[in-house]
């Protein structure tokens, strides 16, 4: 009886301590987006395809003659998009939601502007069939709308311009390699010799690049008559977190032996030209995020990734903690460098993983790998509440339900940030309660 009432007080200090973080970055623009059409279209490729697998990006350069004190764009794009404005990464989305109920997101990118030359560019791809089962989708499009008549420049048409990439294509997940049902997209493939490397930066050279094909004008939710199949709202919850993480530690390793401060970015490990290097990193903890690795050279080389909340012997886990004897299955990405310096391998959607395999085989060029991190990705929910008991399994609860209720804590709640990255009706009244 006395632990039945401490759990329950327990749930109910987390539920009192899920409190979003930020705010929202949507403002009150100056045009009425809710009730005229947008001035801005949406746009694609025009070689397509429109319902199939493809990464796109888009650009746009303007001249300022002066920084802004502000710069206020509202976009969105089908099925995901990641907005750059002078080559740093500044929004990705949109939220999710459904054509009737299509997010936008709205930013001030005044901060990121300089006097003279910028750029916006944009990644946009779609998972088609592939997608996550929890996306929405009705074709690939990018939209971009200035806030006033300052920032008109910027809107989406033909004079943004568009490339198809031929570098990426998607990895179909093997259930039976993986073990489970898993509704979480694709693993994604990266020929570096065929990626546009640079193209976010103003220096890049886009000359060969073709107009933007438009689609429809944008249209919002409401008023009669829009053409545009995507009846567009404002994101309603905040941007989602974006912090550094490092792995504790490097648990296993074979062909190569990083020093200690490879895993603070500070020491590179080079892989031998012609040789194979297995390195299993261990976060101590599971976690979502954007692994990013960091490569120099290694022109042929192979480099598979994979992602685990835990290794199996068999078909068993057993206990997280132990790796001996184990081996690692899970959903897998693979990266081909071009030979390259400085080369910056980050999947499109985001992983679940306590522990990542990285796998290299070098052609004729040794591989540096420089550096190997992730970008923490969540709800910005804050701890506002707090648990002290005398019974130490107690306050590990505590622990487990916040950390559990961060991870499946996304645009939408989650069954299960690694399996499972669906809303599920009994689920989300609990934490819709909470």
């Amino acid at each position: 009886m006395r632990y039945r009432h401490t759990i329950q007080f327990i749930l109910l200090a987390v539920a009192l301590s899920l409190v979003p973080g930020s705010i929202s970055t949507s403002q009150t623009p100056e045009n009425d987006l809710a009730s005229h059409l947008w001035k801005a279209w949406w746009i694609t490729h025009p070689d397509g395809p429109q319902r199939e697998f493809g990464v796109f990006h888009f650009r746009k350069n303007i001249t300022l003659d002066s920084i802004p004190q502000h710069f206020m764009i509202h976009v969105s794009g089908d099925n995901r998009y990641e907005l750059f404005v002078n080559g740093e990464r500044v929004l990705e989305g949109p939220a999710r939601g459904d054509l009737d109920h299509w997010r936008y997101e709205t930013l001030d990118i005044a901060p990121h502007l300089v006097a003279g030359q910028n750029v916006l560019a944009a990644v946009v791809w779609n998972f088609a069939e592939l997608a996550p089962q929890a996306q929405m989708m009705n074709e690939t499009g990018f939209i971009v709308q200035g806030d006033g008549s300052a920032e008109e420049i910027v809107n989406t048409g033909p004079t943004w311009k568009a490339f198809k990439n031929q570098a990426e294509r998607m990895i179909r997940l093997d259930a039976y390699k993986i073990g489970g049902y898993l509704v979480t997209g694709p693993g994604e493939e990266v020929d570096g010799a065929k990626y546009p490397w640079g193209w976010e930066t103003k220096e890049f050279d886009d000359s060969s690049w073709v107009a933007a094909k438009p689609i429809t004008e944008g249209g919002p939710r409401g008023i009669k008559d829009t053409p545009s199949r995507w009846m567009l709202i404002p994101r309603t919850i905040p941007l989602m977190e974006d912090k550094l993480e490092r792995f504790s530690r490097v648990a296993r390793a074979s062909g190569v032996e990083p020093p200690a401060e490879f895993l603070q970015g500070a020491s590179p490990v080079t892989v031998p030209a012609n040789s194979k290097a297995s390195l299993l990193f261990d976060q101590s903890y599971l976690t979502t995020g954007y692994p990013e690795l960091i490569t120099s050279g290694g022109r042929g080389a192979n480099l598979k990734v994979t992602y685990a909340e835990a290794l199996y012997k068999g078909r068993e886990k057993g206990n997280r903690n132990d790796i001996e004897g184990k081996e690692i299955r899970g959903i897998e990405d693979r990266f081909h460098p071009d030979g390259g310096q400085h080369r910056i391998f980050r999947p499109l959607w985001w992983r679940t993983f306590r522990y990542v395999q990285l796998d290299v085989e070098t052609g004729d060029d040794p591989l540096v790998i420089e550096d190997y991190r992730s970008r923490f990705t969540a709800y910005p929910l804050e701890m506002r509440a707090s648990f002290e008991s005398d019974d130490a399994e107690l306050s590990k609860i505590w622990q487990v339900g916040w950390h559990t209720a961060r991870l499946c804590a996304h645009e939408t709640y989650m069954d299960c940030p690694y399996w499972e990255q669906l809303q599920y009706g009994g689920d989300t009244r609990i934490q819709a309660l909470i």
